[in-house]
């Protein structure tokens, strides 16, 4: 069991900066996504983890061990790193099981542990087999098995199911998160998509422009995300202009603030808002707004309801995804427009007159934030 810690970790190639503070704590047996958009600095990020480039500041500890230093590296063989790449890249002229057993000596004990870990991805019956003889899904978790063969301190996965359909990199995706878990196996899995991220990872790291710019628990992040950045990349938004209020008390949505404390699964609101969707609750993120500041509204498109009480709408058009859909709606009196995600069996027509309500508390920055997480 350890902690893998990154403290201020910098770092270039030649003029361009890839990294940039990078600070992060990955607690033991945990497994923590990267989550960013192309060019963001994850896979640099593996690279210093796994030693296969410098640093130029911080320092990288796995435990007590120092990895990486401005002044100090120690070689990648000799950082107890694991590495589960994009693609399985199994070696092609050796089984399935000399593949797992690959970075162990050869005796029982090897016999053992490769048997162990067959059993342990689910492939017991597959050891003789070659490694063109299976599917991309079984490949990926023989490439899982190898690197977890030596027993690392700390496994890193780079996009492990980036070449898989969607079907089978969902399914195997909770398969491989199963297995980290029951091996209490520090990971750090490196993606670009949202949906692996928050359904897989005990915690989110949310990058950017060479920055960390937010870490929290999938719910965190998605509930409270930093920045109106952070809160359209990890999921779709709805943006308005509004007017923060703090007359609490006259909140239609709870009666008091004091009603409106966080609790298990929920976000408790810190005053509220008039916006095209009415007066409704909500929870500034970062500073703290004054009554009658001008800010900026953001909604989860799932979080607005039918409701015959709601705000009058009418239907302007469907965006059809089989179990749901995005629907748009005009707000009567207003020019702008929303889009709420609504259950398939219920999808209204276009040209329909709808009513709407917002059954969670509005997410509140102040309208300085740029649309890029970081400057």
């Amino acid at each position: 069991m350890t902690t893998l810690t990154l403290s201020n970790i910098s770092l270039s190639y030649g003029s361009r900066q890839a990294l940039r503070d990078v600070s992060l704590v990955v607690p033991s047996g945990s497994l923590v996504a990267i989550l960013g958009p192309s060019g963001c600095g994850k896979t640099s990020l593996l690279m210093a983890l796994a030693g296969l480039v410098s640093i130029d500041s911080g320092t990288i500890t796995v435990g007590s061990r120092e990895l990486s230093s401005a002044r100090h590296r120690v070689p990648p063989e000799q950082r107890g790193i694991g590495w589960v790449p994009q693609e399985a890249s199994l070696f092609p002229h050796l089984s399935v099981g000399d593949n797992i057993g690959f970075s162990l000596p050869k005796g029982r004990r090897r016999t053992e542990r490769v048997d162990e870990l067959a059993s342990l991805i689910g492939l017991s019956g597959f050891t003789d087999r070659a490694p063109g003889q299976l599917s991309g899904g079984q490949a990926q978790r023989v490439a899982l098995a190898r690197a977890l063969a030596p027993a690392p301190d700390v496994l890193l996965l780079d996009e492990p199911f980036g070449a898989l359909d969607s079907v089978l990199r969902h399914s195997l995706g909770r398969d491989v998160a199963r297995i980290l878990r029951e091996q209490e196996t520090t990971a750090i899995m490196v993606t670009h998509d949202r949906e692996e991220a928050l359904d897989l990872a005990d915690f989110v790291a949310v990058m950017d422009n060479g920055r960390i710019v937010q870490v929290g628990t999938p719910l965190e992040i998605y509930e409270s995300p930093a920045t109106p950045w952070v809160a359209s990349f990890v999921g779709d938004t709805v943006e308005l202009e509004g007017t923060w209020k703090d007359d609490a008390l006259n909140c239609q949505q709870c009666g008091a603030k004091d009603f409106c404390g966080p609790a298990e699964n929920r976000l408790g609101c810190t005053g509220h808002v008039l916006c095209a969707l009415g007066d409704v609750a909500a929870t500034s993120q970062g500073a703290e707004p004054t009554s009658g500041d001008t800010v900026r509204v953001v909604v989860r498109p799932e979080w607005l309801v039918p409701s015959p009480s709601g705000i009058s709408a009418k239907v302007r058009g469907v965006s059809y995804a089989g179990h749901d859909a995005l629907v748009e709606f005009e707000l009567t009196g207003h020019p702008e427009r929303v889009r709420a995600r609504i259950a398939a069996p219920f999808l209204p027509s276009v040209g329909q007159d709808f009513h709407l309500a917002l059954r969670h508390p509005a997410l509140v920055f102040p309208v300085e934030h740029h649309e890029g997480a970081l400057a």
